[in-house]
């Protein structure tokens, strides 16, 4: 019986590998997970988006346990991939724009609180009093759209089997701003020759929205998620965002 630990849930495979269960460790924080994630693959196996994505065959509340089909294929990569073709990185950007045709509305939504982040992010030393104001006022100024997304976008959630590309991991899925998905996929290829450039070029909403989601993004992961030998070029980036968004 085949089986993957991971740094928030267990999976294993049926004898058959025709289905995985993926449970949770006990923890406030898992049951908040757990909670949206079962919400948003009921929502997806009853009403179906244009991607493909993993059918919840059953689930266990009590065992924060989720049984889905199978895919039998591999992860296009990391969430850090040092090499990506530029064909799979469009693979992926047709992926979101295919994405945002499916936009339902559900009052359980998860909602990300932009301003709330920043604010996260300045207690914590990575924006100056100076800086968060700035954003404040950008925010309140551009009126930025909020609609449903994967919310973790990378190439570590994207797998590929015969049929194409399947679109895995929906436990941050939720309201975001326009483009945050294509965001977290920039994000996401700092190490990749020419990645970033190409995303770029397929953003379709608002700039605005775009940078300030990358920001969010990136303001999220120093805060919890970069080790220190990775933390100078993440610090980079959120330089890089913060000047471009000065322009705005």
């Amino acid at each position: 019986m085949r089986w993957l630990s991971t740094t928030y849930s267990d999976l294993v495979w049926s004898a058959d590998e025709m289905t995985v269960r993926k449970s949770r460790a006990a923890s406030a924080d898992s049951r908040r997970r757990f909670r949206n994630e079962l919400r948003v693959n009921r929502l997806l196996t009853q009403n179906r988006p244009p991607v493909r994505t993993p059918q919840l065959l059953n689930f266990n509340i009590q065992r924060r346990e989720l049984c889905f089909e199978s895919i039998l294929g591999e992860t296009i990569g990391p969430k850090y991939p040092s090499q990506l073709g530029a064909h799979t990185i469009d693979s992926i950007i047709g992926l979101v724009v295919e994405l945002e045709r499916y936009n339902p509305t559900r009052r359980w939504f998860r909602r990300i609180d932009i301003n709330g982040r920043f604010r996260m992010a300045h207690r914590a030393g990575l924006l100056t009093t100076s800086q968060l104001g700035t954003l404040e006022a950008l925010v309140a100024d551009s009126l930025i759209p909020m609609r449903f997304a994967h919310g973790d976008l990378t190439a570590r959630n994207v797998m590929q089997d015969d049929a194409g590309l399947v679109l895995i991991d929906w436990e941050w899925a939720g309201l975001y701003p326009t483009d945050y998905d294509l965001a977290f996929l920039w994000f996401s290829l700092l190490g990749v020759d020419g990645g970033r450039d190409r995303v770029e070029r397929g953003v379709r909403g608002s700039n605005t929205s775009f940078l300030l989601s990358a920001l969010l993004i990136q303001l999220w992961h120093l805060q919890w998620f970069v080790t220190p030998e990775f933390r100078a070029s993440h610090v980079a980036t959120r330089d890089h965002l913060l000047a471009r968004l000065s322009t705005l």
